[in-house]
């Protein structure tokens, strides 16, 4: 055989073995070639992917809030603002306070449903970004099945305030968020000669913070509803639903199955009730305050404020 034959075949079987062993022992991978290529391509968008390897074992410890970007610091506590973030979706999220046009997070909170929590920032202009969905990948992506959903204003939080952000579900799916935000926070009255006064909401309702058996319950208001309406997933999640009896009911949306039943406790506002029926709709999505409460007391309303108070 020619020595310019044989040196070929050596450097075709080299060529070929070298292929042979990256294919089996996946050497770019080891060697880290196949990241560099997606970082060149795909710039930091590589760790927002759906990719196992970017996402952590486990979420932040719910309702603990923490920094993400550097947060401006309170100087002194007469310049601080609070805002209470209550998660009453069906799904977790991750609630994030950033700068006005969004491009700085600066405090975030992982919030379980039906959990929440206060953050503290000195007083000023920020946007409200929620994260929402059910599989936890990272803080930089949120879920790995998720949305992103800005809140469509900057919130101002004035000093020695406490405001609150509600998070509602409107639908079935994670992106179904509904913002609920009160510059002030809910107001609570907190005795029978108060005047509760609420502001109406981004979804064009008045909402007022509740509860029921001692449950925290945010109702939207309705004087279209007969009576208290709860949707029954979260009437038996908070185990409301002992003693309900079968009953139908006449939706917008038609014919729907639930159950009735009455409850010992129920609050709005500070204001107290006892022994009232309460109505568990299968086709609700949010809890709905009707006449049944409404009629006992006085409502004034006049363009975007509302004002409960006791007959």
């Amino acid at each position: 055989m020619k020595p310019e034959r044989l040196f070929w075949l050596l450097v075709v079987g080299l060529w070929a073995g070298l292929v042979y062993a990256a294919y089996v022992f996946d050497l770019p991978a080891k060697l880290g070639l196949n990241g560099a290529v997606q970082q060149s391509e795909h710039g930091s968008e590589v760790a927002d992917a759906n990719v196992d390897g970017f996402c952590d074992t486990r979420p932040p410890q719910s309702g603990r809030a923490f920094d993400i970007d550097a947060p401006p610091r309170v100087k002194k506590s007469e310049h601080a603002a609070r805002i209470d973030v209550d998660n009453q979706h069906r799904y977790p999220v991750l609630a994030i306070l950033t700068s006005p046009d969004g491009e700085v997070e600066y405090r975030g909170v992982y919030l379980l449903t039906g959990q929440k929590a206060s953050l503290v920032l000195p007083a000023g202009d920020y946007g409200f970004t929620v994260l929402s969905g059910s599989r936890w990948c990272n803080l930089d992506s949120g879920f790995s099945d998720g949305y992103v959903m800005p809140y469509p204003e900057q919130i101002h939080l004035e000093r020695q305030s406490r405001s609150s952000m509600n998070l509602l579900s409107f639908g079935s799916t994670a992106d179904a968020v509904m913002f609920s935000f009160a510059a002030h926070g809910v107001a609570q009255a907190t005795n029978r000669n108060e005047i509760l006064e609420l502001s109406r909401q981004m979804d064009g309702h008045f909402h007022v913070v509740g509860s029921v058996e001692g449950n925290p319950i945010t109702f939207m208001i309705d004087t279209g509803a007969t009576s208290v309406t709860i949707p029954y997933s979260l009437a038996t999640k908070i185990d409301l639903d002992k003693n309900c009896k079968p009953a139908h009911f006449i939706t917008a949306a038609g014919r729907v199955q639930g159950c009735m039943a009455v409850v010992q406790s129920l609050t709005i506002g500070g204001f107290q009730f006892q022994q009232m029926e309460v109505s568990f709709n299968k086709g609700g999505e949010m809890p709905l305050l009707g006449m049944s409460v409404l009629s006992q007391l006085r409502v004034q309303q006049n363009a975007d404020t509302m004002l409960i108070s006791l007959n």
